[in-house]
């Protein structure tokens, strides 16, 4: 097996690639891409068993063969090199010989029969959407999907299609964030679907070169294909939590703040936060926000006042800095509307000026004040 590439098509091929990689190996394998040409094309794939990745790229001087390499070695390798063409050199044994005209490097791969089968989208439906519509989503909802392996149901985005509109819902049971998009741009089957975090992530960067994509999602798993490279994950079958029995209906109690000024007062005083809690207080009295902090353990404090419109009686709230400072930095309008109702209730955060047919809502759950 053998095949020249340019080095820089193929290190932009390696970095996406090694997104993929598991960071803990269920098997070793898992570590190596497989290499697989045809008729001077390079098909590479990737997986974690949940995602897979498959790219393809033109390649010159190539016999067809298949072989899987670990991806870490042949991605620090090309990383170190300058522009120029590589020469890869795989023997009957999986010695893979990397030649450049600085010198040779040899590699041991895998055999190709020991990587993981992509498995095919059964039953599949397509979807097609606007890909701006579908990039704003993605990062109006990302950050607020939750790490944590114990929550499957909210390691992913909740899609809701409609014929004419697209709803999206991500938690991590700190924070909700609920968008709407009216008389989107929508062929092909309806539904609701909940797609893993890491797919969207793979995606996101791809969605600025189309101007539609199409979502094939069938029983168990989702693909999509873009500018020559293949994504396709299992869905997410757990179900979703009642997100709507949340949000708050009675936060009477209306702020509106500058989003600028109050996202760099929170990072100032923040930094005077306990580390553990990173708990600050606003405490809201007419036409002021005072933002407060302690943490007795280093002895430190921070406080500032900001303006605000508000005409209501005193309250304060605590947040967790971290989750508040994300909240903020995801918010496009300049102006905000936080509704409250009291120091334990859940906070709502509105956009003043809202796109056309968008709807954005995000709740923030509140700090025991004293905890």
């Amino acid at each position: 097996m053998k095949f020249s590439i340019e080095k820089s098509a193929l290190q932009n091929l390696l970095q996406k690639s090694n997104k993929v990689i598991p960071s803990r190996l269920t098997l070793p394998i898992l570590s190596c891409a497989l290499f697989e040409t045809k008729k001077d094309s390079l098909t590479v794939r990737t997986t974690d068993l949940e995602i897979a990745l498959i790219q393809n790229l033109s390649i010159e001087k190539s016999t067809d063969g298949k072989i899987a390499i670990p991806i870490k070695s042949i991605l620090e390798i090309t990383n170190e090199m300058p522009d120029g063409t590589l020469e890869f050199d795989i023997s009957d044994i999986g010695k893979v010989k990397i030649i450049s005209e600085y010198g040779q490097y040899t590699i041991m791969g895998k055999p190709p029969e020991e990587f993981p089968s992509i498995p095919a989208v059964e039953k599949p439906k397509e979807t097609t959407l606007q890909a701006e519509e579908l990039s704003d989503i993605i990062d109006n909802t990302y950050y607020a999907v939750s790490r944590d392996e114990m929550k499957p149901a909210l390691q992913g985005v909740l899609f809701q299609i409609e014929d004419n509109s697209i709803g999206a819902v991500a938690t991590d049971g700190h924070r909700l964030v609920k968008i709407q998009k009216n008389n989107a741009k929508i062929k092909g089957q309806t539904g609701s679907v909940i797609i893993p975090a890491k797919f969207l992530s793979l995606i996101r960067p791809q969605l600025d070169k189309e101007k539609e994509v199409t979502l094939i999602v069938g029983e168990n798993n989702i693909q999509v294909s873009l500018n020559g490279t293949t994504i396709s994950s299992r869905i997410i079958k757990e179900r979703f939590p009642d997100y709507e029995s949340v949000i708050p209906k009675e936060n009477n109690k209306k702020i509106v703040v500058n989003k600028e000024e109050l996202l760099h007062s929170v990072k100032r005083v923040s930094i005077f936060s306990n580390r553990s809690t990173k708990q600050i207080t606003l405490n809201v009295e007419k036409n002021t926000i005072l933002i407060t902090t302690e943490d007795p353990e280093n002895i430190t404090t921070g406080n500032e006042t900001i303006p605000c419109t508000y005409e209501e009686e005193k309250i304060s709230i605590g947040y967790n800095a971290q989750y508040l400072k994300e909240v903020l930095n995801h918010q496009k309008s300049e102006e905000l509307q936080i509704k409250l109702k009291s120091s334990v209730t859940a906070g709502i955060i509105l956009p003043i000026e809202n796109k056309k047919d968008e709807e954005l809502i995000t709740l923030l759950m509140p700090i025991r004040l004293g905890d």
